[in-house]
């Protein structure tokens, strides 16, 4: 087992013995990559692309288990369109997979993120749509980006840059 380890870095595992709210995982034994397979994105073709994928990306080690950042981005290799009132989503770290449809929640989330890197767009637009208190309209957005953190469909923004005068 050694000498695979030594001559295979970075070669993700599923995980048999552990999920997360039933949703199987695929994690990598020699980085913090970890992630669960969304159930209506990855179903059809199992861990065995994004196993791939993390072999040819070891950098993008990114522990999607962990708790959910205050900001958020949209990784390179996900491409999503409004669909009337769904989100169109498709994961590219899987070959040949067709655009899946998810609910106007993941919509506006992805809007928001895509807009000012946090959730605050999709809470105002979850209350005002669904006419409920802001409370409620956050918990159902965020247990929403939860999930789709971590499915790897959403990542942590990278940090800006903040270029200026300081210490003149």
């Amino acid at each position: 087992m050694n000498r695979y380890r030594v001559s295979a870095p970075h070669w993700a595992v599923t995980d048999p013995g552990y999920s997360v709210f039933g949703e199987r995982i695929v994690r990598c034994p020699d980085c913090p990559w970890a992630q669960a397979l969304h159930e209506e994105v990855h179903a059809d073709t199992g861990p065995w692309s994004l196993i791939y994928w993390h072999v040819d990306h070891p950098d993008d080690a990114v522990d999607y288990l962990g708790s959910l950042p205050d900001r958020l981005a949209v990784p390179a290799y996900v491409r999503w369109w409004p669909q009337a009132h769904w989100l169109a989503i498709e994961d590219r770290r899987y070959e040949d997979e067709p655009g899946k449809l998810l609910g106007t929640e993941c919509l506006e989330i992805f809007q928001s993120v895509s807009a000012e890197r946090g959730l605050k767009r999709a809470v105002r637009k979850n209350a005002h749509r669904r006419d409920v208190f802001p409370f409620t309209a956050r918990a159902d957005i965020e247990e929403a980006a939860v999930g789709l953190f971590r499915a790897g469909l959403l990542r942590p923004a990278r940090a800006r840059l903040v270029t200026g005068s300081a210490g003149r």
